[in-house]
Order: C-alpha cells, then sequence, then structure tokens
C-alpha cells in the first residue's frame, strides 16, 4: 500500500516514511468511519499495553477525494 501523496502539507512531510502496521483501528475526522490505519511510530518505547501507533486524523480515501493532508 502506497500512502505518500502530495497532499501531505509540510508540517507533515516528516510522516511520509511511516508505514501502515494496524488495519483500521481508528477513525476518519471526515467520514466518521472506522478506516484509518496506525502506523509505524519512530518514537515508540516499550510498553505493557502494546504497541503505541501514529494515527493519522483522516482515511486514505478521504485523503484523496478531498485532497487534504492526513495527519491535519
Amino acid at each position: 500500500m502506497n500512502t505518500t501523496c502530495e497532499t501531505t502539507c509540510e508540517k507533515h512531510k516528516l510522516h511520509e516514511n511511516e508505514t501502515p502496521m494496524s488495519p483500521c483501528r481508528f477513525n476518519c475526522r471526515v467520514c466518521k468511519l472506522k478506516k484509518v490505519h496506525g502506523y509505524s511510530n519512530p518514537d515508540h518505547v516499550s510498553n505493557p499495553f502494546g504497541y503505541l501507533y501514529l494515527a493519522p486524523r483522516v482515511c486514505l480515501n478521504c485523503m484523496k477525494k478531498y485532497e487534504i493532508c492526513m495527519w491535519c
């Protein structure tokens, strides 16, 4: 799954190398559906509660449809 897109804003360009690791864990702020994947987290530290995923605020479909940054 290629998630790089020219709609990523300058502020969030640092997340371009993150990869999806967890399917559909979070809700999209646009469509309100549980379609946002959990992404790798370079700042993750071990903890007893599991992996701390990076969660974009917008799903891939809405990002492409509305041409908005998925991290904003």
